[in-house]
């Protein structure tokens, strides 16, 4: 072989070793909105948002200079729009549930899918942290909850059926060795 078809060869097998893999730890972004002085990002897992329990974390920064606001305490309440039948789920958001120290966070389970309404509700803890005149803020923005996973008997069938031909042809195998062996 030639020096110019191993080494492509060479660098694609040393590659991987060398790459690290980029993990995120508050889910996938939902929403991300300005107010004031305030920049907040909203994170989902999992990903896509589905029926049962749900991550809702939060990340609150400063809009000019980017840095993370600690000093606050915020509130979800997330409402069903397509059936006004069901309640209104609300609960404070906390550091102790978030998977990141950067973040507070809420496990909310949600009962069904559609279009539900997120209300975030963000006050300042002592004071003034952000030095801009910090007042209570109110997000609001719709997050769409998709259908629970099936369970594994609903999808049995599917997981199996690849087995089906594989033991067919072991079968076979297994009727030749006998055959073999009787001779």
């Amino acid at each position: 072989m030639k020096c110019a078809q191993v080494l492509p060869l060479f660098y694609a097998t040393l590659f991987p070793l060398f790459t690290t893999v980029a993990v995120g730890d508050g889910g996938a972004v939902v929403f991300s909105g300005e107010q004031g002085p305030l920049r907040i990002t909203v994170f989902t897992e999992p990903v896509p948002p589905r029926v049962g329990p749900i991550d809702l974390s939060l990340l609150v920064q400063d809009k000019e200079s980017l840095e993370v606001i600690e000093a606050y305490d915020a509130q979800v309440a997330i409402t069903q729009q397509d059936d006004s039948t069901l309640e209104e789920i609300k609960m404070p958001l906390d550091r102790a549930a978030a998977t990141n120290r950067l973040f507070q966070a809420a496990l909310l389970t949600i009962p069904t899918a559609g279009t539900w309404q997120v209300v975030l509700e963000i006050e300042p803890e002592d004071g003034d942290p952000v030095g801009g005149g910090m007042r209570n803020y109110r997000f609001t923005f719709p997050l769409a909850i998709a259908k629970s996973l099936p369970r594994v008997w609903d999808v049995l069938l599917w997981i199996l059926l690849p087995v089906v031909p594989l033991l067919i042809f072991l079968a076979g195998k297994l009727r030749r060795v006998v055959k073999e062996r009787q001779k």
